[in-house]
């Protein structure tokens, strides 16, 4: 077939035109740095999206989002978005509305937290509103927030959250005293610059709502910050277990991963760690606790508490095991126990009493009442618990002075009550008490005076003892209140760890919060002066692996039900010892050998019911 020459050529000339112009576009595209700014987010999109049944492990390269894919490339040069400076080694302003759960960074795995899911995301009727600079915008180190207009017939039982959730920052919202009514306001002063999800919520124990709009979009402008000055000043600053914990606000700060966090100091497990402005918090490895099991120097912590603080003692006991032998933790009394617990490795002992004392008088006083719950007799004139908590104490420290604890964590009802408690102690111990009066999650999400209420109890309680230093748990647990363990849940649960499987069984028991507590409760105990004099004091010993076949004791009186409230004064444990780890309960755990509810008592109407661990209790109150 004979071609056309002259319209082939035309044709040519048309399309190497079109290539051209293609090429050019492309190369202005290619070398001209751009960042994306969604526009109004999709309903019900969570900052990081799972669906609550979707098990994602922390190790699958399949699951992990492209991080690099929606950053910038600059090549060295500096971007500018809405007036920010961003560089790859600055906290480049980036926003995945299509995260999972769960991101890798060049130092390790950040775990999982749910956010929002769709259960939560029911739009409540009150509104939120901008308060000084428009809501979407803030700017470093100067205060904004919001004001939250709260529909007057809704529940009334119902509180405030803010939560803002970047990728490498969170931190909550402070309430303030509001004049007017029906409004609450909310503060922040954001330190880091970059986006943020502000999560907006109505909270209570039976549901859990997003204000309209929420999470809301928040970008953080200000000054480019280099991560890399960031981890050095923090590595600078003093250690936070070495300083004298009596100022009630002493840890207000913000929760962090390796990003920002000190290359010396470290983070937990999971890639966060709460950092402050006026110190760092000193992390502990498995190798570091397993020189302190190895050393001369007994070394005790005894917490005291609920089921919630038992938390801690979980979360410690997992930072000391290693993966084999704590294998089956979760099969064993040490997973709950409503009694006494002792895990002793080596020369490092954590001990726990379960010590509801919260619902206890503040005085010993006997009187012709007593209160049953569900037909057992929880108090009267021959059981008082104030005072089995009391004879507890003493009876803890009625041995030799080398099997005292050097920390006792308690949560104490009021003043009266804490001053009755740390009599008990003797004068001539100089180890530490922490009153734990605020590691609740309703606490961190209240009213402005329900705050101050909080920090007037704290400067209550450090009057009553000079060896009673300050932890607030609120300030912790505020920034993870959605890593409840029924997250992203607040007020469902009142726990903030739960068991898991995590790290290829390294991690069995997973809760920021609870951990973040054991390392500073470590080490004010193993390093009161910080970490760097501690690890000079070795001489060189270093460990990064547990030496194999070293004996774990395991001591535990456990009854078979939390039920009725008590404390008893003369725990009596049964112990085993063992070379291979804690090993799963098959024995038939006792009840509580107390007396029964009276008759006439029990044919009275319950007065309330408490929920616990045990289930419901009906709670009846009569005179004898």
């Amino acid at each position: 077939m004979e071609l056309n020459s002259p319209l082939l050529g035309h044709r040519l000339r048309g399309a190497l035109v079109v290539l051209l112009v293609y090429c050019v576009i492309s190369a202005i595209i290619m070398h001209v740095p751009t960042l994306h700014i969604p526009g109004p987010k999709p309903k019900n999109t969570p900052f990081f999206h799972r669906s609550q049944g979707s098990q994602l492990s922390s190790r699958s390269s399949k699951t992990q989002p492209d991080v690099n894919s929606t950053r910038p490339r600059n090549d060295g040069n500096q971007l500018k978005v809405d007036g920010i400076a961003h560089s790859d080694d600055l906290n480049v302003v980036q926003y995945h509305s299509e995260f999972y759960n769960i991101t890798m960074t060049p130092s390790g795995p950040i775990l999982r937290v749910r956010h929002m899911i769709d259960a939560t995301s029911g739009n409540s009727s009150s509104r939120a509103e901008g308060l000084g600079l428009v809501l979407h915008e803030a700017m470093v180190g100067v205060t904004s927030g919001l004001q939250i207009v709260v529909n007057a017939s809704g529940d009334t039982d119902y509180a405030h959250s803010v939560l803002a959730v970047g990728q490498h920052v969170m931190f909550s919202g402070n309430i303030v005293e509001s004049k007017s009514e029906g409004k609450l306001n909310f503060t922040f002063i954001p330190k880091y610059p970059g986006m943020y999800d502000l999560y907006v919520e109505e909270i209570n124990f039976r549901s859990q709502f997003q204000i309209p709009g929420s999470p809301f979009r928040l970008l953080v402008k200000g000054t480019p910050i280099r991560s890399a000055i960031v981890r050095d000043r923090a590595d600078q600053l003093p250690s936070c277990q070495s300083i004298n914990l009596v100022e009630p606000r002493w840890n207000d700060g913000y929760w962090v991963t390796r990003h920002y966090a000190g290359n010396e100091r470290g983070t937990l497990r999971s890639g966060w760690v709460y950092q402050r402005e006026k110190c760092s918090f000193d992390i502990f490895t498995k190798g570091d606790l397993a020189l302190v099991a190895e050393s001369q120097d007994p070394k005790r912590i005894l917490i005291l508490g609920s089921s919630i603080e038992r938390g801690i003692f979980h979360s410690m006991v997992d930072l000391i095991l290693t993966r084999e032998e704590k294998t089956y933790i979760k099969a064993s009394e040490v997973y709950r126990c409503w009694g006494y617990m002792d895990v002793q490795v080596g020369n490092l002992t954590v001990s726990y009493q379960d010590f509801r004392i919260g619902r206890a008088e503040s005085s010993i006083t006997t009187n012709d009442s007593i209160e049953c719950h569900d037909n057992k007799l929880a108090r009267s004139s021959s059981e008082v618990p104030l005072l089995n908590a009391i004879r507890f104490l003493t009876n803890m420290f009625s041995g030799e002075a080398s099997s005292w604890p050097d920390l006792i964590t308690i949560v104490p009802k009021d003043k009266p009550q804490f001053q009755m408690i740390t009599n008990a102690i003797p004068k001539l111990w100089n180890g530490t008490i922490v009153p734990l009066y605020n590691f609740l999650t309703q606490i961190n999400i209240y009213t402005y005076r329900q705050v101050e209420m909080r920090y007037e109890k704290a400067s209550s309680l450090i009057s009553v003892d000079p060896r009673v230093q300050l932890v607030d748990a609120s300030s912790i647990s505020a920034g993870m209140r959605h890593a409840t363990a029924t997250s992203p849940f607040v007020r469902e649960s009142s726990h903030f760890h739960h068991l898991c499987d995590e790290l290829d069984g390294e991690m069995r028991v997973c809760g920021d919060t609870t951990e973040m507590m054991a390392q500073l409760l470590l080490g004010k105990v193993i390093a009161p002066q910080g970490k760097h004099l501690w690890e000079e004091s070795l001489h060189g010993a270093k460990r990064s692996t547990v030496r194999s076949s070293r004996q774990i004791k395991v001591c535990h009186d456990c009854p078979n039900s939390l039920l009725p409230f008590h404390i008893k004064a003369l725990p009596q444990p049964t112990c085993y010892v063992t070379v291979h780890g804690i090993k799963p309960s098959h024995e038939v755990k006792p009840v509580w050998d107390g007396s029964v509810c009276p008759e006439d008592c029990m044919k009275t109407a319950p007065v309330e019911e408490i929920r616990t661990e045990s289930g419901s209790v009906e709670v009846r109150k009569c005179k004898l």
